[in-house]
């Protein structure tokens, strides 16, 4: 592949070769990316993406790197590095009372490369309620977007009202709240494929102590019930269909994935230096030595076991990069 073009438009010093994507996602895996280059503005960012397209150069854009596993062979053409920062209040219904101002609501933009816990943090800083129960969530704002993030009942999109983004054709367009089709694990940029530049959240007024509360609680409950401090990439497969639930008389029809791999015994299932988490049972997670290959090989084997088990088809929720 000619990267001549792409390697002028962006500045040779400014670009990577071969830069191992191991070091950027939170399973540390991967193989190489021919190109790799740091975006740091939205402007950087949209000029990357831009001239990609433009130079028919194959493009991918990761924030933090979780939910995503790349395979060992890497990725032919430019990774793109968000590293975009910037936060800002974009707008305020409230008044001034004594002397102070007195928010009712808000809304807050922030790059879709700013890490999601530095959002929440700012948010609670500010005493705006909405977030609070994300604390703890990994990865980048844009990443939230893209697979609208949740934690237990309460989903990320559901306080944003604006996503700015590039399409395919590098044009920047604005998407409304009903425009983005959130579901659970799911928003429109799983089909159309575009960029995520930033998203606005309407946000409302809150207790900021009691808010810090709410938040604590939720990075405590991670901390208790998922494998921290390991490489991992979160949840490896989406819930269950609630009709799959009925039919197989989960209690209370939970739709947890890690409930059937508990019952089926396949914590601690391990494929060279890839296993199945004993703390819970939807994380797989490399003690050090896994490749790409070997959490493949494992997803495989517990796809075959929970289908031969429960007649149940497990669909992954983190994207594989190939």
């Amino acid at each position: 592949m000619n990267y001549t073009f792409i390697t002028q438009a962006l500045g040779s010093d400014k670009l990577k070769v071969n830069e191992p994507l191991a070091k950027h996602t939170y399973f540390k895996l991967g193989g190489p990316a021919d190109l790799f280059f740091e975006a740091k503005t939205v402007e950087e960012l949209t000029a990357a993406v831009q001239s990609a397209i433009l130079y028919k150069v194959p493009y991918l854009v990761i924030g933090g790197g979780s939910n995503i596993l790349v395979t060992d062979t890497g990725f032919r053409g430019l990774v793109i590095k968000n590293r975009t920062s910037g936060i800002q209040l974009k707008g305020f219904a409230g008044g001034v009372e004594k002397g102070k101002l007195d928010l009712k609501e808000a809304i807050v933009q922030a790059d879709s490369g700013v890490p999601a816990n530095l959002l929440i943090r700012y948010t609670l800083d500010q005493g705006l309620s909405g977030l609070e129960d994300m604390l703890g969530l990994p990865g980048s704002v844009g990443g939230a977007v893209y697979n609208n993030s949740h934690h237990l009942d309460k989903l990320w999109g559901d306080h944003i009202i604006e996503v700015e983004a590039i399409d395919t054709e590098g044009k920047i367009k604005k998407y409304t709240q009903s425009e983005l089709k959130f579901e659970y694990d799911y928003s429109i940029f799983h089909k159309t494929k575009e960029v995520i530049l930033s998203a606005s959240f309407q946000l409302k007024r809150g207790d900021k102590d009691a808010l810090w509360v709410v938040a604590n609680a939720a990075v405590k409950r991670r901390a208790t019930t998922q494998p921290l401090g390991v490489p991992s990439s979160g949840c490896m497969f989406k819930n269950i269909p609630l009709a799959d639930a009925m039919r197989i008389g989960t209690p209370d029809t939970i739709q947890s994935v890690g409930y059937l791999l508990d019952k089926a015994g396949l914590k601690g299932l391990r494929v060279g230096g890839a296993s199945v988490s004993e703390v819970h049972a939807n994380f797989i997670v490399n003690d050090g030595t896994a490749t790409a290959q070997d959490v493949l090989d494992l997803v495989e084997q517990i796809k075959t076991k929970i289908k031969a088990k429960f007649g149940v088809d497990l669909t992954e929720e983190v994207i594989i990069i190939e």
